[in-house]
């Protein structure tokens, strides 16, 4: 059984951030951002994480699953001041869980995650309410709800 819990970045310092990962336990962290070098926090880059976890959270290992971010058009619509999506999220919801049925690679996560024991989707919003990785560990805990259950979201 993977326990799956879910971290943001944002609003919080270095200290912060690997203290709950290792207060909690999760032995791989999941970047489901499409960009993992973007400038919002230099301690959450792609090729710093590794080192980071392996020293701060108890030998945590760091896997990247881009097809599990909403793609370029998708981020664009929803940025847009004024678009559709950036009014209503529910219009975003709807073309992301699409996106993750026929494009994303959601039916192999088990398998390549099945011998960890916690593991936490990181993206950078501090809470999930407009944050995608909300939208993909409800697919994972509907497709898997048998090899899968929600820890919660680390604050």
């Amino acid at each position: 059984m993977i326990n799956l819990f879910s971290i943001g970045f944002t609003q919080k310092s270095a200290e912060d951030f690997f203290g709950l990962l290792k207060n909690n336990n999760i032995d791989c962290l999941i970047d489901v951002r499409l960009n993992p070098n973007g400038q919002l926090s230099r301690f959450a880059f792609e090729k710093d994480l590794p080192f980071f976890l392996d020293k701060l959270a108890n030998g945590c290992k760091y896997a990247h699953r881009v097809d599990l971010a909403p793609q370029n058009e998708l981020l664009k619509e929803v940025r847009t001041k004024g678009s559709a999506m950036s009014k209503d999220y529910k219009l975003f919801e709807i073309e992301f869980n699409k996106y993750l049925e026929k494009e994303s690679k959601i039916d192999n996560f088990v398998e390549q995650f099945k011998g960890y024991k916690n593991v936490a989707l990181l993206c950078s919003e501090h809470t999930t309410e407009k944050c995608h990785r909300r939208l993909v560990i409800d697919m994972l805990l509907n497709k898997f709800n048998n090899d899968i259950k929600f820890g919660k979201h680390l604050k």
